[in-house]
């Protein structure tokens, strides 16, 4: 770092690190608070995709580098600081050892990897290192400005939680952008689509009730011909003897929606998919409920606070650098994994590797 600029490079240069994570690094880039030096795919036609969507924001393309050779160019070069890791699920914890062990800070999108035995691997050698790169999961319902106001009405309306219920429809069809990748198609990782999508919605239900699963029990389904694995889920998440949660996830339907609501013994908290974010309604007792919407916000701001946090400066909001711990995606991760190895009957959710 030179300057207080995050100097950084992009490792993997698909859909999402085109058009989720770019804009947000090229309004950061025009802030001076980062310069992308060099944009890395396993293909080299891919890499130079991603850096055209920079040269059309700034002005100036990043360097651009492809295959192992290139690869290990970047990890060898003393002035890039940090990487993203936005590649196919089986590939994203071995990429972000690859660079944790070069000594490069890493965020990696979710899921952390495409097991629990392979993100303790991952969490336990970083854990080893000199601790002096920084590990982050890119989780963006943590970052949700609706799932922390839901999350603070859990906490401030709701009393002892009794109950909590999930639903989300996504629609997955045939030949859209997302399920056109190979990778997704050739499916590799346990869960298909179930655990490179619905992850979201266990951080976001963890998030908002502010606890860990115990045990999970599901009934799954697979309802669509295209997709190679499960695209359905009914799921019973135990919160040790707090409470139970539902779940019912599926990327089988057309139509989209997603609704969290949590029952407490003083009140109640909605979240509901609205347009272009979340409304969030919060009711104690009978009284009338108050609502607020939020518009999506997630990506920029997990963005920002790993960017802060490698730059060490005071995050934005004081909870931002514990939302980045990879501790949060394993526990994301183990949920999804319990829901897919559980057979119809109840089975415990890992827990975190414990590591002095």
């Amino acid at each position: 770092m030179e300057n207080g600029v995050l100097r950084i490079a992009h490792l993997g240069s698909g859909i999402f690190a085109k058009e989720g994570h770019a804009p947000v690094f090229i309004e950061l880039q025009k802030a001076g608070l980062v310069e992308t030096s060099v944009c890395w795919s396993r293909s080299i036609e891919s890499a130079r995709g991603l850096a055209d969507v920079y040269e059309k924001g700034l002005g100036t393309a990043p360097k651009v580098l492809s295959g192992e050779e290139g690869l290990q160019t970047i990890l060898d070069r003393s002035d890039i600081s940090a990487v993203t890791v936005v590649l196919p699920i089986y590939l994203q914890a071995v990429y972000s050892l690859r660079a944790i062990d070069a000594g490069k800070h890493v965020l990696s999108e979710k899921p952390i990897a495409a097991s629990t035995e392979e993100a303790a691997s991952v969490i336990s050698r970083w854990k080893e290192s000199s601790r002096k790169v920084h590990y982050c999961i890119a989780e963006n319902y943590r970052f949700e400005k609706a799932f922390r106001e839901a999350a603070s009405g859990v906490r401030d309306v709701c009393g002892a939680v009794i109950s909590a219920s999930m639903t989300a429809f996504v629609p997955f069809p045939e030949g859209s952008k997302y399920e056109s990748t190979q990778w997704r198609r050739d499916s590799k990782h346990l869960g298909g689509v179930l655990l490179d999508s619905a992850v979201h919605f266990m951080a976001g239900l963890r998030f908002v009730l502010g606890a860990e699963a115990t045990e999970v029990f599901s009934v799954n389904s697979k309802r669509t011909a295209h997709m190679p694995q499960v695209d359905t889920f009914n799921a019973i998440l135990r919160f040790g003897d707090k409470f139970n949660a539902s779940a019912t996830v599926t990327y089988a339907t057309s139509s989209r929606r997603f609704n969290l609501l949590v029952v407490g013994t003083d009140g109640e908290v909605i979240v509901e998919r609205v347009g272009g974010g979340y409304k969030v309604t919060k009711r104690r007792g009978n009284d009338e409920p108050s609502t607020v919407a939020h518009g999506f916000c997630g990506v920029e701001n997990e963005i920002a606070a790993f960017v802060r946090l490698c730059l060490e400066k005071d995050p934005i909001d004081p909870s931002d650098p514990d939302l980045l711990d990879p501790m949060h995606g394993f526990s994301d991760l183990a949920m999804i994994e319990g829901i897919m190895t559980c057979q119809e009957s109840f089975v415990p959710v890992k827990s975190p590797p414990r590591i002095s």
